[in-house]
């Protein structure tokens, strides 16, 4: 990838309000979904499995931002939604089964739209995901620890979006 380009893609998701990047990182996984299911097509195995791996990984990156403790019965039933989604696509890169693929498409694709939506809907009410209690919560959390080293935020997540 041209350096340039990816720096712009660092830049542009660091600067991203957290509900701009959670939106771009489902168009990615909808897109490699979709590049996986071309694979198929082409009957390009490396094509499917790169692709099926980039959103195996977004789906990990899903399910571990999701608070358990506070998202209650929501957070659980995501969670085991990824799951399930993250077996299909086991199934169709390890098996070569492209309904599997079919499958994860349906519920990622759904899953974004409905994100899109609801964010759309949260900030015409005025609301601002920067603003929003949660945050506030986790921000003086982190004050407590800012010992802490801050390795995980590496910038992978631009190879997603």
């Amino acid at each position: 990838m041209n350096p340039y380009l990816k720096q712009y893609r660092q830049t542009q998701i660091n600067t991203a309000p957290k509900e701009e990047i959670l939106l771009m990182l489902y168009d990615g996984a909808v897109r490699f979904l979709h590049q996986a299911k071309a694979g198929f097509a082409e009957k390009n195995i490396e094509k499917i499995h790169n692709n099926l791996m980039k959103v195996q990984n977004i789906i990990t990156e899903f399910e571990s931002a999701l608070d358990m403790e506070n998202g209650g019965d929501f957070a659980k039933n995501l969670f085991g939604l990824y799951e399930f989604m993250s077996q299909q696509l086991s199934i169709a890169n390890i098996k070569k089964k492209e309904d599997s693929l079919d499958i994860v498409i349906k519920h990622m694709t759904e899953l974004r739209d409905t994100w899109k939506q609801a964010v759309k809907k949260f900030k015409a009410e005025g609301n601002s995901f920067l603003e929003n209690e949660v945050d506030k919560y986790k921000i003086s959390k982190n004050e407590e620890n800012d010992d802490e080293d801050d390795d995980e935020n590496d910038g992978s997540i631009g190879d997603y979006i």
